[in-house]
């Protein structure tokens, strides 16, 4: 029997989940969110509890590795190739205990959880605003490794101290951290497209700050969380009060837009007035977008339902001098993977002028699909032109 994802994800609706990177930072948020505002706290390796109990290597061969392997010496001297398949098929075997285990605690309260479950499974069983990921520089985890002083680290150095060439040995277990601590397991959770904090500063107290941030993230302040939307070099969020001189800059994308330049304050909070419904199917929503580098407003993007055909509708603009960077694509990317967990549909549409070969370009990376050419009007220049018309299906 196999349990569709959506009934998963109705089942686990009072569950936030915290992931990332060692050291930073995970397990000292998930005790003190649990503790600041009554949240059953799960630690990391929380489901081992019940996994051990029943656990067979027929079924579950990477969590049951120890059981199996002949002696310490066999699991420090693995190649890095053959740890990383053991930490990857580990976590998706855990993966299902833990999923069991939360749905199991969390239909009458609130959780909060240090995770292993793999990115690509927590966007189908969670929506953005249940998921935080927390970084810290790529190279910590591999050079503070054995800096912890725990149990299981202390453990480790002994059996390396024990072989023949602890050297040798050392250097292929670091090899190993290593492998799992890529650049290229680093972007898959930089890239991810829900909420990321990155500790910057690891010799910096900024515990109170980052506790801030993510219950502002997961709501539990007032009830209702802010939307932030994060990718590798941008974010994106509503517009707010303060941000009008910057969002004039943005005037000079649309025509419609260029209309207003004499009226802008009003079609500032037009925009403003529509976070109050978020209503994309029958309305207009327009986020901006923001280098998180230097917090520089750079476009917009935006979902709503399109004048003629009457479906929602996803559109960005980018202003001139930040063109050709990348930037049109991983916003995009950031807010399809955002909408999917946040409204109540199951597909949009984007569409470009024929000749625009950029948006096209656009359209494809995001996974969109060609399904036409229709002659359409720009209704404020009273003038029609071909789109190509594309269809993303969530």
């Amino acid at each position: 029997m196999k349990i569709d994802n959506n009934i998963i994800r109705h089942y686990l609706r009072n569950v936030m989940f915290i992931t990332g990177t060692a050291y930073a930072g995970k397990s000292t948020m998930v005790a003190m969110l649990a503790e600041k505002y009554g949240l059953v706290h799960c630690g990391e390796n929380y489901h081992s509890r019940v996994a051990d109990q029943i656990k067979v290597p027929e079924r579950q061969p990477n969590l049951c590795y120890f059981q199996t392997m002949k002696d310490w010496q066999e699991f420090l001297n693995r190649t890095p190739e053959e740890y990383e398949k053991w930490i990857l098929g580990g976590a998706k075997e855990a993966s299902e205990f833990e999923v069991a285990e939360l749905i199991h605690i969390s239909q009458k309260q609130k959780v909060i959880v240090d995770t292993n479950i793999p990115i690509d499974i927590l966007h189908e069983i969670a929506g953005y605003h249940q998921v935080a990921v927390m970084l810290s520089p790529q190279e910590m985890s591999v050079e503070k490794f054995f800096d912890r002083d725990d149990p299981d680290k202390a453990f480790l150095r002994e059996q390396i101290r024990q072989v023949k060439s602890p050297e040798k040995t050392m250097e292929n277990f670091k090899a190993c951290v290593a492998r799992i601590n890529s650049k290229e397991a680093y972007n898959q959770y930089a890239k991810s497209g829900f909420y990321t904090l990155v500790r910057t500063d690891t010799d910096k107290d900024t515990k109170d700050e980052t506790l801030s941030l993510l219950s502002n993230h997961f709501g539990l302040e007032q009830g209702d969380p802010a939307i932030y939307i994060s990718s590798e070099r941008l974010y994106i969020r509503p517009f707010e009060d303060g941000d009008f001189q910057k969002f004039q800059t943005l005037l000079d994308l649309w025509p419609y837009w260029k209309l207003q330049k004499n009226n802008a304050r009003p079609f500032f909070e037009w925009h403003l007035s529509n976070y109050i419904k978020m209503d994309i199917e029958h309305g207009h929503v327009c986020f901006g977008i923001f280098l998180k580098e230097s917090d520089t407003l750079i476009g917009t993007i935006s979902l709503n339902e399109h004048d003629d055909l009457h479906v929602p509708e996803m559109g960005y603009g980018i202003l001139e001098e930040y063109r050709g960077k990348g930037y049109a694509k991983e916003a995009s990317k950031a807010i399809l993977i955002w909408a999917k967990s946040y409204f109540d549909i199951t597909s949009l549409v984007g569409t470009a002028e024929v000749s625009n070969l950029a948006s096209k370009r656009v359209m494809e990376y995001c996974g969109f699909e060609l399904i036409g050419v229709k002659n359409l009007e720009v209704h404020c220049m009273q003038e029609r032109y071909d789109f190509m018309i594309y269809r993303y299906v969530f």
